[in-house]
């Protein structure tokens, strides 16, 4: 018998007499005999998938619904057959109407291998027939009728019988015809179905003696062997050796059983390599339940088996890895939390005495500092299946703390978590400076960036001041020495020291500008040296302010000066001197004629404050953003001779000692300048 020959269960099942209905666990309905749907005027298409008790909620019989729930649930809690008494039912007919059906039903369960229920076959034996004629011939209205009249009673039933016969035969025909139909098309699939496993599985199929009745091409590849080969021998011709006998004798009796067997088996190819599959035989059976042939379908695992030879291979090697690691390990059980195993690192890092002590003792709720820590940890785990390297605060056993960090990754099974723990107590602070020194990075390169990004408008503003600071000096220098030089002997002494005047104050200029580029070239490199020197500050401030009062004279200008406080401090006299000279020649130079710049000092215990106030140009609100900027010069200065670096000197001056610089500016109103620095400057700051 091949393939196409194979009996059809389907349709046997449908077609078989007597009311049945298969359920799983859960009460759904699964499959249905044509008989049950006859009986109960219903569609199979209507029924299966659905809840048992959803499709016949409307019987009125109550207790029959009840009776039978109860009986389902007695088979799913004890896995045994159950017979109910006979129910007194009420059908709806496909006119509408209610039949009276009595039925005897009997629920009986289909069992796995491991003893689980997975189906329920719900078997009906209709009564009703029996019930009606034991209610004409033993009703005690009938008791009394006579030997004819009961003659013909039988008469009209057998009449009555005849035409329901003549009736049945009828269906009988057209389901003959229509069962016919789904024989093709169920042989049409069968076929299909066979391609398929066919073209993905090893099959072979045996007689009850376990000769090979059939082998397909998958077969002759893995094994090496032709199907005539193959074919009339037994199994034993793959057989090699690595099973004992009772793993096969457990095999036959299963199968002989009539059940299905599932394993893996090393086999032997033609040319002695070995190979494993993955195998299922499926016995079919005659109608004494007897095997007569069996079906084996396989799937080549090999390369699987071979990696788990390796891994076993391996055991040994990574048994010697978790207990010499350098590092401590445990495995704990995930649902009892209970520690499974630990290495001798493990031990000693929690104080334990043993691994057997540490196995018999340890909690982790009692290493944990901080037990929200360890609730946290243990949620992520299940949840996600691994932290990665925590830092969380432990105990050890004599509760002396410790930092740790920790790293888990829960089993494929979910069964065991697996984690290693780093003691980094020694070098949480090192880390914390690293960390520091990081971020002080990070934020470097962040200004780098930032920095680079200003560059083109840094550059263009300097080649812009460059150009205007060093055309007009050097053209002044230009033309009053052409005129010296053409005019050497006719020329007034008067317009020579004009001449040599103009040449020296436009020298003086370009050498202020150099100085400004090699001063901040020089605080860049951190190149300044400064002495610190205690003196007499309202003094060295009168001092500075004669070196600039001829500028501030030239231009109607006069500098007041007040002092507030003590008098004397340690600083470096030659940068506050430079800072001085830098701020009230901008005082001077941004204000109009005649205007008064003040001067202000206070001395306290521990600070100096200098203000500087003008009553010049000032400057905007946006331009003061940019003004401790290299080479940035204010909108409304533009025309006013300057390189655009004086402020960014100061500002380089006043950090070296360890002040802060403060602007308040108003345009057209002035500007006033808040210095502030400690009043004793020692070296280290």
């Amino acid at each position: 018998m091949n393939l196409h020959e194979e009996i059809n269960f389907k349709a046997l099942f449908e077609e078989a007499h007597g009311s049945i209905l298969v359920l799983n666990p859960s009460f759904n309905i699964l499959a249905i005999s044509d008989a049950y749907v006859e009986a109960t005027y219903t569609k199979r298409e209507d029924l299966v998938g659905k809840y048992f008790f959803d499709v016949f909620q409307d019987t009125k019989n109550t207790t029959a619904v009840a009776e039978t729930k109860a009986s389902l649930e007695y088979v799913l809690k004890n896995k045994k057959p159950h017979q109910m008494p006979m129910l007194r039912m009420e059908i709806k007919n496909l006119a509408g109407v209610l039949e009276e059906k009595y039925w005897n039903p009997i629920n009986k369960p289909v069992l796995t291998k491991d003893n689980q229920v997975q189906y329920i076959v719900h078997i009906v034996k209709d009564l009703t027939e029996f019930v009606k004629l034991e209610k004409i011939y033993v009703s005690e209205e009938n008791i009394s009728n006579t030997l004819p009249d009961l003659i013909h009673s039988l008469e009209s039933t057998i009449l009555n019988r005849q035409k329901k016969s003549k009736s049945i035969n009828e269906k009988l025909h057209q389901r003959i015809i229509k069962q016919n139909i789904e024989l093709e098309n169920l042989t049409k699939d069968i076929s299909d179905y066979k391609l398929a496993l066919d073209a993905s599985d090893i099959v072979a199929i045996t007689d009850e003696k376990g000769i090979i009745q059939y082998a397909n091409d998958n077969f002759c590849t893995i094994s090496k062997y032709s199907k005539n080969e193959l074919i009339g021998q037994n199994h034993h011709i793959i057989n090699s050796g690595h099973h004992p006998k009772a793993f096969f004798k457990n095999l036959w009796q299963t199968i002989g059983r009539g059940n299905i067997w599932k394993g893996e088996i090393k086999n032997k190819a033609k040319d002695g390599t070995y190979y494993w599959v993955d195998t299922t035989i499926v016995p079919f059976l005659n109608e004494k339940g007897k095997p007569y042939k069996y079906l084996a379908i396989r799937s080549d695992i090999t390369l699987r088996q071979k990696t788990i030879e390796e891994l076993e291979a391996n055991k040994e090697k990574y048994l010697d890895l978790f207990e010499n690691s350098l590092v401590p390990m445990l495995i704990s059980d995930s649902a009892t939390r209970k520690t499974n195993a630990v290495n001798d690192n493990g031990v000693k890092l929690f104080g334990y005495k043993s691994k057997e002590d540490f196995i018999n003792n340890f909690d982790w709720a009692n290493h944990f500092e901080y037990q929200e820590d360890y609730a946290k940890l243990r949620k992520a785990i299940m949840e996600t299946g691994k932290v990665k390297w925590n830092l969380v605060r432990m105990k050890r056993l004599d509760g002396k703390p410790f930092q740790a960090k920790l790293a888990s990754k829960l089993s494929t099974d979910k069964c065991f978590v697996q984690i290693i723990i780093t003691d980094i107590t020694n070098q949480v602070s090192f880390q914390e400076v690293l960390e520091a020194k990081v971020n002080q990075r990070t934020i470097e390169l962040s200004e780098s960036l930032s920095r680079e990004k200003e560059l083109y408008e840094m550059k263009s503003n300097f080649l812009g001041i460059a150009s205007h600071e060093f055309r007009t000096p050097l053209g002044t220098i230009l033309s009053s020495a052409s005129l010296l030089k053409k005019y050497t002997e006719n020329i007034p002494q008067e317009s020579i020291t004009k001449h040599i005047d103009r040449i020296s104050s436009s020298v003086i200029h370009l050498n202020a500008i150099l100085n400004d580029f090699l001063t901040l070239e020089k605080l860049r490199k951190g190149f300044v040296d400064f002495e610190l020197t205690e003196f007499n500050l309202p003094e060295f401030i009168t001092q500075t302010i004669s070196e600039v009062d001829e500028i501030a004279k030239s231009n109607n200008q006069r500098i007041q000066y007040t002092h507030i406080g003590e008098t004397n401090v340690s600083q470096s006299p030659k940068i506050l001197k430079n800072i001085l000279l830098n701020l009230l020649s901008n005082a001077s130079k941004f204000s109009e004629q005649g205007k008064k710049i003040k001067i202000t000092t206070e001395v306290t215990v521990t600070s100096i404050s200098l203000i500087i106030q003008d009553h010049g140009i000032g400057i905007s609100l946006s331009d003061q953003k940019k003004l401790f900027t290299e080479f940035y010069r204010a909108s409304n200065a533009k025309n006013i001779q300057g390189t655009g670096l004086g402020l960014v000197i100061v500002k380089n001056y006043i950090n070296m000692l360890s002040g802060t610089i403060s602007l308040s500016s108003r345009p057209n109103k002035g500007t006033l300048i808040t210095l502030t620095l400690p009043r004793y400057l020692s070296e280290i700051d």
